[in-house]
């Protein structure tokens, strides 16, 4: 009885693992469709990447240097104007009577000071022949003074209306586009006070600027002179090329990072200041390597899978760098042998393959 139940077992082992294998032999040869690429000389570009705000090369705030009447405004919103170009005045009637008055303040400061030095003089004298009291000679030393300081007054005052007068005429420091006129005509206007106050903004839009923060890992491989790809949120489907123009050699004390200008040129005024960016800086490029696809790499970048007479074999490998699409592939696979990029993953050594879609 303990015989036969032994042969009984036996008999059912071998009956599974015969089942068994017959399953395994028949998932090994039963193909499975894969997607295979041979691998393409190319360009491996690889990017720092920021956002930033679009900013005016140049931005300058049309203002006289001293108060007055703005008189006239030449220039609207939105008017390219040329440098040296008239923009705005002040008024000149105001400034006409102004200097008028400081000229006859002027002069009869000077008489004042002039009658003085006289009587300065004759008092001198007299005391010298103890005529009169060295008190009133002092007086009129006083006297002398406060003329004198009263004929410099007047003269810095008459100077800073004639100041005022030549610089009434303002006048475009650089070639732009006026973007906001801050006045009208008949205002007061004075640069001294809080906030700057100011008729017109003129900005050089020719060409642009974005500055981003880069930390202190990426700062070193950034160079002046990089390119860099810019694309604008409110333009989708537009990439413009900037280059980096400078970049701060000492980090924020807060944020520890660098700031990093990129110089864009705008010479169909496309880009707009104020709007978001987002800059894509080329540290590494590779001309004429071997590609693939990231989809090909197994094991911890270590190995891919290739076709071998329709069988899918490991091959160790070595790569260079990745960008968010591809490789570098350095050694380990032949220019003409099939990689494998779509199906690869848990496929077994040996296994039976069928390749699908394009074979490059």
């Amino acid at each position: 009885m303990k015989r036969i139940l032994i042969a009984l077992l036996v008999l059912v082992f071998c009956l599974s693992f015969c089942a068994k294998k017959s399953e395994v032999t028949e998932l090994q040869q039963k193909p499975l469709l894969v997607k295979a690429e041979l691998m393409q000389k190319g360009t491996l570009a690889i990017y720092f990447n920021y956002k930033g705000t679009v900013s005016a090369w140049k931005t300058a705030n049309i203002a006289p240097d001293a108060s007055g009447r703005v008189g006239r405004i030449l220039k609207k919103q939105g008017d390219k104007v040329g440098q040296g170009e008239l923009l705005a005045t002040l008024d000149m009637t105001s400034l006409e009577l102004m200097q008028k008055q400081a000229q006859a303040a002027m002069a009869v400061a000077q008489t004042a000071f002039q009658n003085a030095k006289l009587n300065a003089e004759r008092m001198k004298k007299m005391l010298e022949n103890k005529a009169i009291s060295q008190m009133q000679y002092e007086n009129t030393q006083l006297a002398l003074d406060a003329a004198d300081t009263q004929a410099k007054s007047a003269r810095a005052n008459l100077d800073l209306v004639d100041y005022t007068a030549k610089n009434a005429f303002m006048k475009a420091p650089f070639a732009g586009v006026i973007v906001a006129k801050n006045m009208e005509e008949g205002d007061m206007i004075n640069p001294m006070m809080g906030m700057g106050q100011s008729i017109l903004t003129l900005m050089d839009l020719s060409k642009v600027k974005v500055i981003v923060d880069a930390p202190a890992e990426e700062i070193e491989r950034i160079r002046i002179g990089q390119k860099c790809l810019v694309k604008i949120t409110s333009r989708p489907g537009e990439t413009f090329v900037g280059e980096v123009y400078s970049k701060n050699l000492a980090a924020d004390p807060l944020s520890k990072t660098f700031k990093v200008e990129i110089k864009i040129d705008n010479p169909e005024m496309k880009l707009k200041a104020g709007v978001y960016a987002d800059i894509s800086i080329e540290y590494i490029r590779k001309e004429n390597v071997y590609l693939l696809p990231l989809s090909a790499l197994l094991s911890g970048d270590k190995e891919v899978m290739v076709n071998e007479n329709g069988t899918a074999r490991k091959r160790a490998v070595t790569i260079g760098e990745k960008d968010g699409t591809s490789f570098e592939m350095i050694a380990g696979v032949r220019p003409d042998e099939l990689v494998l990029v779509e199906g690869n993953y848990d496929l077994k050594e040996g296994t039976t393959i069928v390749l699908s879609g394009d074979k490059k």
